[in-house]
């Protein structure tokens, strides 16, 4: 069976400061808020939400839509 390839980790350091340090910009990396939309193709394109207005509105959104269906789910 073959092999999965790997996540890509944080990078490698030459010290355990430069490692530590590689983990946390990985973390707020990968935590970072994306947005995924589909083109007309149907191929994902991901938005980076720092700085797009585009990306930063479809949060807003996407928040306000779940913040509705939480209320809703209340009653």
């Amino acid at each position: 069976m073959p092999r999965l390839p790997r996540r890509p980790g944080p990078g490698r350091g030459r010290s355990v400061s430069d490692a530590v340090a590689a983990t946390f910009a990985w973390r707020r990396e990968t935590r970072a808020p994306r947005v995924v939309v589909r083109d007309r193709t149907g191929q994902p394109r991901a938005l980076e939400a720092s700085g797009d207005p585009v990306a930063e509105a479809l949060i807003e959104a996407a928040e306000d839509l779940l913040s509705a269906a939480q209320r809703g789910s209340e009653a």
